[in-house]
């Protein structure tokens, strides 16, 4: 069974024959079912028929024997009714119901309605004289019934199977054969050769012959791609070759120095990156390497030391150059032979600010363009290593929360609770200075570090007009005003405490005891009130 089901799967022409056939036998069944049901009904009519023209036949002899009260005669009248098949009995009966003639046969079998007609008298039609019954024999109209129609259903069949074979010889001949045969000779195609299909004989118009043609087009199609690739591909192969050339010997500076780190030999890329290409004699104007270096990199010692192995490779990052002209090397270093090094010079400066990018881009909240948590816990890391080598500096920390921002962002959407952020953002960037630092942790949790604002006073000034500042109607961009208030925390690195996770502490307590006394306000750390949570 299951190679049957894949056979049938694989095989389009099985496929088609058996939804051919399924189809002709569903719609054999539903035609010999109505053929059927109208054959019976006809024969139905037809033995109906029969019986009323046998009543016709008799009748005038039945007047006679009924006018008469002749038993004899009416006997020989429903005898001769009973010598027909299709009557099962026959009778003759008076008008007060008492029978004058009764005959039956097939006594076994089972009766049809029955017919009845009334009988006039031969002189007066207008008065009935007796009536005449026939019961027909229903097994034999049954039987004659089922003769007809198993003839016509064995015809019917025979049509039907005669015609879904021819459609699906048709169906064979004109399409899955040439399909299958095509299928064939594409599998065995070469086409990158440039090899054809030929179209099927008799199919050059039709749709089989359209597919073919089509599959040819599609080859020509390939076949020139491929001719277009190999030849990009050969031309890109020469240009690569080329520009591997151009940048080995122009993009790369190459250099070579004596074991007092001068130079020795450069090529051109060399003095674009360390002399802003400027003309010069090495010769007559013999330069120290490490002279040429404006940040980083090695010391004369460290690039001209005689430990270095012949075959090991010293790299540096340094920087040349100064304003506009300042740009990032990549230096690598090996020994060529005793008292001489040779080095390669790549230019790294974008690469450089790429990473410089990237790590401004970790530090910075990418909604208000402030710092970020990171670059908060960064920043603390700074001020706590500068902390340890100036102990009498001090900084300042404000830990700020927004009261009402829920409501607006429920309120009007976080659309505008983005919109708002990024205007207290703008506030605060008005109230710092060069030195200072403002972030955003999360939320609306912003910190401001202040560097050398330290004395209270000045402290309490700026955050009280950071308060006014907030407080003032923020305008929408669809034009609507929303109000805020803040509550401000502060404490002081130096004073409060000397570190800077106990810093964030202490001006955490104090903006939540700005919270619970008020709101709108601000606190310092007081260490008289350790107990606030």
């Amino acid at each position: 069974m299951k190679c049957l089901s894949t056979l049938a799967h694989s095989r389009l022409a099985l496929r088609a024959a058996a939804a051919i056939m399924l189809i002709v036998g569903l719609l054999g069944v539903c035609f010999l079912h109505l053929a059927v049901h109208f054959r019976a009904e006809s024969e139905k009519d037809i033995q109906q028929t029969r019986l009323e023209g046998l009543v016709s036949t008799v009748e005038r002899t039945a007047q006679i024997a009924c006018f008469l009260e002749d038993t004899q005669l009416a006997s020989e009248v429903t005898q001769g009714l009973l010598s027909n098949r299709i009557v099962r009995r026959a009778s003759l009966s008076r008008n007060d119901g008492s029978l004058l003639a009764d005959h039956i046969t097939n006594s076994d079998h089972s009766s049809g309605t029955p017919l009845t007609r009334q009988i006039a008298s031969p002189f007066e039609p207008d008065r009935t004289v007796c009536q005449l019954t026939l019961v027909p024999d229903q097994d034999w109209i049954d039987g004659q019934i089922n003769e007809a129609t198993r003839f016509l259903s064995v015809a019917l069949l025979l049509q039907l199977l005669c015609i879904g074979l021819s459609v699906i010889l048709v169906v064979f001949y004109f399409v899955t054969r040439p399909i299958s045969d095509i299928s064939q000779k594409l599998h065995a195609l070469e086409a990158e050769t440039g090899q054809k299909l030929a179209t099927p004989g008799g199919h050059r118009r039709d749709e089989i012959g359209r597919l073919v043609t089509s599959v040819n087009t599609m080859i020509d199609r390939l076949v020139n791609s491929l001719s277009e690739e190999r030849r990009q591909r050969l031309a890109r192969e020469v240009e690569e070759r080329r520009y591997r050339t151009l940048f080995d010997n122009v993009e790369v500076g190459i250099f070579e120095l004596d074991d007092q780190g001068r130079l020795l030999s450069a090529n051109p890329a060399f003095c674009r990156l360390f002399m802003a290409g400027e003309p010069f004699d090495i010769k007559a104007q013999p330069r120290v390497f490490t002279t040429l270096i404006s940040e980083g990199g090695p010391t004369l010692r460290e690039l001209t030391t005689r430990r270095a192995r012949r075959d090991s490779v010293r790299e540096w990052e340094m920087a040349v150059g100064k304003g506009d002209q300042r740009r990032w090397v990549n230096v690598m270093v090996s020994r060529l032979e005793e008292g001489r090094l040779q080095g390669v010079a790549h230019d790294i400066t974008e690469r450089r600010r790429a990473a410089e990018a990237a790590e401004k881009l970790a530090v910075t909240d990418p909604l208000t363009g402030l710092g970020n948590r990171l670059g908060f816990e960064r920043r603390l890391s700074v001020i706590e290593r500068y902390h340890r080598l100036h102990p009498d500096h001090r900084h300042a920390l404000m830990m700020l929360d927004f009261d009402h921002f829920k409501q607006i962002n429920d309120a009007h959407g976080h659309h505008a609770g983005d919109e708002v952020l990024r205007q207290i953002a703008d506030i605060l960037r008005a109230i710092s200075r060069q030195h200072d630092f403002s972030a955003r942790l999360g939320g609306d949790e912003f910190v401001v570090l202040l560097d050398h604002r330290t004395p209270r006073d000045d402290l309490a000034v700026i955050a009280q007009g950071l308060i006014n500042s907030i407080n003032q109607p923020l305008t929408l961009q669809n034009g609507q005003q929303v109000r805020l208030g803040i509550s401000i925390g502060i404490a002081i690195l130096g004073s409060d405490t000397r570190d800077v996770q106990t810093l964030v502490q202490l001006a955490d307590k104090a903006m939540y005891r700005a919270k619970r006394e008020g709101r709108n306000t601000l606190r310092f750390h007081d260490r008289h009130l350790a107990f606030d949570i």
